[in-house]
């Protein structure tokens, strides 16, 4: 009887430390599971960081319960996870129902909300997600700052119109060159011949000095519709800013009464441009700027880099302008000057366009504007 007793606790022992074997190896396969699940998660989270598109992930209660650094930048807010999604927005702050869609499970292929007070548009697409336990589900929200997008776009049907018109303009110009020619000179010929008659003279002159007012019209025309070429180099543009701002400093047309400050990066900032070009698009907008200040004031250059992109912005402290003068600011031959053919913004926009960049303006009666100019970091 001991015999079979000694027996049986030898394969109960046996038995035993093959069942701790087991589990000791189950209990590693579950550890380097565990580590790996760890990491995945740990590179799933860093992904979701990195996207460019913001994302957003609300529960059927309205919780955020994931919200990646593009979200909380193009939101403007901070800590959005593991809060509910009314205590920071209004309902339909996305362009729909937030309740009706968490409640039935309505998603939105694709919307476009615009927001005034921010001055931005978002383009945004929702998904219902079911997968696994019911605590697990809600909305997905995908979304994107299109603002800049909808500029370069309204910027290039833009310069679409321009273009066309340019041609129009161009071709009435040599249209007009031609027999205004012939009239200056016959009226010419005509002032000869009335050298005794001095009243006739007279208006034969008064003729002559019409056609060289509309000559010097349709060259002016001619030279806005040729197409602006540019050589672009990759320089830094801080240097040449402060480079232009000695050049105005020493120009005796600058008012002494006017004081120019520079808000420039102390470290270079290289873009890829045209330095000629870009020297006359600015010294447009300068000039316009200490002719807006009668009484003197603050003329002010800033430069900085915005993600992909930089922004030359020019500012006065002038008389400013109101919204039908702002409409018409870019028109050809517009001007609020006495003493301009309204050329010159033109051709400061035209240049702009050929870097790839676009040229906004910010202005109020009495207060002053402040004209962007927005160039690609690369072409």
């Amino acid at each position: 009887m001991a015999e079979v007793c000694s027996e049986e606790a030898t394969r109960l022992k046996m038995a035993y430390a093959k069942l701790q074997e087991r589990f000791d190896h189950v209990n590693q396969e579950l550890g380097v599971r565990a580590e790996q699940a760890s990491r995945a998660t740990h590179f799933l989270g860093a992904l979701l960081q990195k996207i460019s598109d913001a994302i957003l992930f609300i529960d059927l209660t309205g919780l955020i319960a994931v919200a990646n650094d593009a979200a909380h930048k193009i939101l403007n807010k901070e800590g959005l996870a593991f809060k509910r999604f009314w205590e920071i927005f209004p309902d339909d702050y996305f362009g729909f129902s937030m309740r009706e869609a968490l409640r039935f499970g309505i998603s939105h292929r694709l919307l476009y909300k615009s927001y005034v007070t921010e001055g931005k548009e978002l383009e945004i697409s929702t998904s219902f997600l079911y997968e696994g336990p019911k605590h697990q589900h809600g909305l997905i929200l995908l979304f994107r700052d299109i603002t800049e997008r909808q500029k370069l776009q309204q910027g290039a049907a833009r310069a679409d119109r321009m273009k066309e018109l340019g041609e129009m303009a161009a071709q009435v110009a040599h249209e007009i060159r031609n027999p205004l020619g012939g009239i200056r000179g016959f009226a010419t010929l005509l002032h000869r011949d009335l050298v005794h008659e001095p009243h006739l003279q007279e208006m034969a002159a008064q003729v002559i000095e019409g056609t060289k007012a509309l000559e010097k019209l349709v060259t002016t025309v001619l030279q806005y519709t040729r197409p602006t070429h540019i050589v672009p180099q990759t320089l830094d543009l801080s240097f040449h800013i402060k480079q232009l701002a000695k050049f105005i400093k020493v120009d005796p047309a600058f008012p002494s009464n006017v004081k120019l400050q520079l808000h420039l990066a102390e470290e270079p900032l290289l873009a890829p441009f045209d330095p000629n070009a870009l020297k006359s698009a600015l010294l447009n907008l300068l000039v316009n700027g200490w002719q807006a200040m009668p009484q003197g004031g603050t003329l002010t250059i800033s430069l900085l880099k915005v993600d992909a992109s930089c922004q030359i912005v020019i500012s006065d402290t002038g008389v400013g302008m109101n919204e039908e003068q702002l409409s018409a600011l870019f028109a050809p031959f517009f001007t609020t000057k006495q003493t301009g053919n309204g050329i010159g913004l033109v051709e400061t926009q035209k240049i702009v366009q050929a870097h790839g960049g676009l040229i906004d303006v910010r202005s109020a009666p009495g207060r002053g504007s402040a004209f962007t100019i927005i160039l690609p970091l690369k072409r």
